[in-house]
């Protein structure tokens, strides 16, 4: 099977699952999107384990530390040098409905198109090569954050807010997003240990 053609921006990554939501199928497994997207495609993994993470859905109690685990699986995976992203089949094959999927990529496409016009490729060095292992380490310290931060209303949306940022900064190749994600982690990072050791 050819690789699937990573998405450039967030316009890219809705056509991608819409064209998975044309199926007839009533529901979607976690599987099918992974592969919608691209098994080797890390900037839209991380892009939505992050947005799912800011969503109603993780309001749900467990939702947010489950996240959490599917962006540590992606990132570890990456550490350790593997090319493609392997997850659980209990993961894949997790499922949504078709038409909560489809609702939720219509409604996402003009703040898709507003954030669109705002990313471009920036300090570009920060997007590629070791670069990919720092924000890797990083998403992995983040995502470790949310399970602590569930018991408090609300608190894991900045650890997803991070890796949503740096997802979004490889699929846009913007240095300038991956600074400012590096910048919450740092924060999220900050807030977990006072909240824990203070």
């Amino acid at each position: 099977m050819a690789a699937k053609a990573e998405a450039q921006d967030l316009e890219d990554l809705l056509d991608q699952l819409d064209d998975l939501c044309q199926r007839q199928d009533p529901k979607i497994t976690v599987g099918e999107i992974q592969e919608a997207i691209g098994v080797r495609s890390f900037g839209p993994l991380l892009l939505l384990a992050g947005l799912l993470g800011m969503t109603p859905v993780s309001a749900v109690p467990g939702v947010p530390s489950l996240i959490a685990l599917i962006t540590i699986l992606i990132a570890g995976q990456l550490l350790i040098g593997r090319k493609s992203f392997w997850l659980p089949k209990k993961l894949l094959g997790l499922s949504v409905k078709n038409e909560k999927l489809g609702k939720s990529v219509k409604v996402a496409r003009k703040p898709a198109k507003f954030v669109d016009r705002l990313v471009r490729p920036r300090l570009t060095y920060l997007t590629k090569g070791p670069a990919h292992w720092i924000v890797a380490l990083a998403c992995f310290l983040v995502a470790v954050c949310v399970p602590p931060l569930e018991l408090l209303p609300l608190a894991a949306i900045l650890p997803s807010f991070a890796i949503a940022t740096f997802g979004l900064g490889l699929i846009a190749r913007d240095g300038v997003l991956v600074v400012i994600a590096a910048a919450v982690t740092a924060t999220a990072l900050g807030f977990v240990a006072k909240a824990l050791f203070f």
